[in-house]
């Protein structure tokens, strides 16, 4: 089955060989099965985060075997070229939902507890009151996808489907259902939608996405490395 999975992502990635993604073969991030493309935040083109979580196997019982996520995160200073993993309690057993980073200033967002540290990640403060969770969420998680307002959306003459609006002050990039089914076509605009700029398709995917001002589009293809996508 594993065989199986890394064949398939290696033919995904394999059909997408001209595609204007750069990818950045990074160190740090081994090879074990993971899903850390659950959560990603860059606060400038060289610091970020990535995450999600990997499967451990634990016994449940004498004949049965119980699969749990834990929470994984992955730290870089230099654009993708190296990570340190960020390391969390043993006993947690959730995912990394949303993330948030600036400075020494690390946020994650997992399913029942926010965890906050003042020195990226080396120690944690855990907040598992409703109210407490909500205010620093409310504070410093920020949705990076935007309301999708109308859904229609036509270029040069072809009819598109809106999937994700991601937004700021600078730029608009959407990405778009198309002609050609399981594609994602992504566009480009810097005048708040008045005009766009076609910039890439590609196969579809749920990875998530994160818009850094008016340069880059990111996202990370586990195995394979970080992934951004030029705006101009």
């Amino acid at each position: 089955m594993k065989t199986f999975l890394y064949s398939f992502i290696i033919l995904l990635f394999c059909s997408c060989e001209n595609s204007k993604w750069e990818t950045i073969q990074g160190h740090g991030i081994n090879d074990e099965p993971k899903s850390i493309d659950n959560a990603i935040y860059f606060e400038n083109e060289n610091s970020g985060v990535v995450g999600g979580f990997t499967l451990v196997t634990g016994s449940a019982s004498q004949n049965a075997v119980k699969l749990s996520p834990i929470p994984t995160l992955y730290l870089t200073a230099d654009a993708g070229k190296n990570w340190r993993e960020i390391k969390f309690d043993s006993s947690l057993e959730q995912s990394v939902n949303n993330v948030y980073l600036h400075l020494d200033t690390l946020v994650c967002e997992l399913d029942s507890v926010v965890l906050l540290s003042f020195d990226k990640g080396y120690n944690f403060r855990t907040y598992s009151d409703s109210v407490q969770r909500a205010a620093l969420i409310k504070k410093y998680i920020k949705d990076n996808k935007s309301q999708i307002k109308v859904r229609k959306f036509n270029f040069k003459g072809k009819s598109y489907s809106i999937k994700e609006l991601f937004q700021n002050n600078l730029a608009s990039v959407i990405v778009c259902y198309g002609p050609e089914t399981l594609t994602d076509y992504y566009f480009v605009s810097f005048d708040k939608g008045k005009n766009w700029t076609f910039l890439q398709k590609d196969f579809g995917d749920n990875r998530q996405r994160f818009l850094l001002k008016d340069k880059y589009l990111y996202c990370y293809r586990f195995p394979f490395g970080l992934q951004r996508l030029k705006l101009k």
